[in-house]
């Protein structure tokens, strides 16, 4: 019962490790699979549309061979709010690749203006394919009829449900901006050299815009998911630390029910250095037993929570070493929280305990 408390407060910290630790590496093997450009321009806060001026003074760029833009935009279908994203046709296909489940790289780079691509899993889950039309309603209060060309596997939601030509989102869904711009690089081009003369020409009039290679970009996203992970670590650890303090109160009652059988233990010849050591493993002892406990529930909840996620490329990641820095913690909780309780049972008078009751 006492180390419930603690078991749950550790069970919510492991789940939300491990599942952020699984967006992590999924956005991460994402970028792995999908960006085949050297480069990416993005908005310092990551999520923000940056100018269009940027990828033009990139262009300008020497080794510098194909710059394509990717934009975000909101629409409603049936009901629903879905994520448009726009892209053009003619350079995209050099810089992403899409795990294709109907159609192919000619599907993309021959799209029409009012052909879509959609994801596979939320195509399926509105009984949609190939050659069916689907109507979207735009920010800008209007009906737009696309035409299914493709599905594809969209690992990690990169693209949204629905993935149009970037003139439709710019003349039918008001997007003005791009979200981020991909460079590929001319074959035998310096990649670091390259990055830092466009980082120098793109920060001179754009400083809000980022140049990046793919590990950046990997670590500006984990960074990112780090934040908000931070932000959930100090809210659950006032929850650890009231399971401590039921374990502080625990040991206080204990201490006080037995101090018969403490004052025996001491008269038979236990130290109070020994009395102190048993009160500590006992507390270590009930804070493990938490630990663990939280720990196996964290991870099967992770589990449970992350299946239905499989079909957007979503994939479980187990942090090793975070989880066994989260139990040896439990641990030395449980040494702080046996201080107090452990310093009162080697205080006690042994005559007096003895004669208790």
């Amino acid at each position: 019962v006492t180390a419930a408390a603690l078991m749950i407060g550790l069970a919510v910290v492991v789940f939300v490790t491990v599942f952020a630790a699984g967006i992590s590496s999924s956005i991460g093997n994402a970028i792995d699979r999908n960006f085949q450009g050297d480069l990416v321009l993005q908005h310092t806060d990551g999520f923000s549309p940056i100018s269009p001026g940027a990828a033009r003074a990139a262009e300008q760029v020497d080794g510098v061979r194909t710059v394509s833009s990717l934009s975000f935009a909101g629409g409603v279908y049936r009901g629903s709010d879905i994520r448009v994203s726009g892209v053009d046709p003619a350079t995209v296909s050099d810089v992403l690749s899409l795990d294709w489940e109907k159609g192919s790289p000619a599907t993309l780079s021959s799209l029409p203006l009012r052909g879509a691509v959609l994801d596979d899993a939320w195509a399926n889950s509105k009984d949609l394919g190939v050659g069916d039309r689907i109507t979207v309603r735009t920010p800008l209060e209007r009906n737009v009829t696309l035409t299914v060309e493709g599905t594809v596997k969209d690992n990690a939601d990169l693209l949204g449900n629905v993935v149009t030509t970037e003139q439709l989102l710019r003349t039918a869904f008001a997007t003005r901006n791009p979200s981020m711009t991909f460079i590929q690089l001319a074959p035998g081009a310096n990649a670091n050299a390259v990055q830092q003369q466009i980082s120098q020409a793109v920060d001179q009039r754009f400083p809000t815009v980022d140049t990046l290679n793919q590990q950046e970009l990997k670590d500006n996203q984990e960074e990112q998911i780090n934040q908000l992970v931070g932000f959930f670590y100090v809210l659950l650890a006032l929850a650890i630390v009231i399971s401590l303090l039921g374990i502080v109160t625990t040991l206080a009652l204990s201490i006080h029910e037995r101090t018969r059988e403490l004052g025996l233990l001491r008269a038979v010849g236990m130290s109070r250095r020994q009395v102190k050591r048993l009160v500590r493993y006992e507390s270590v002892i009930t804070a493990l037993i938490g630990a663990i406990l939280g720990t196996i529930l964290g991870i099967i909840f992770a589990i449970l929570v992350s299946r239905p996620l499989a079909d957007e490329g979503f994939e479980l990641s187990y942090p090793v070493g975070t989880l066994i820095i989260l139990l040896v913690l439990a641990a030395l909780a449980g040494v702080l929280a046996a201080i107090f309780p452990a310093r009162r049972a080697a205080r006690l008078d042994v005559l007096q305990a003895v004669a208790y009751e």
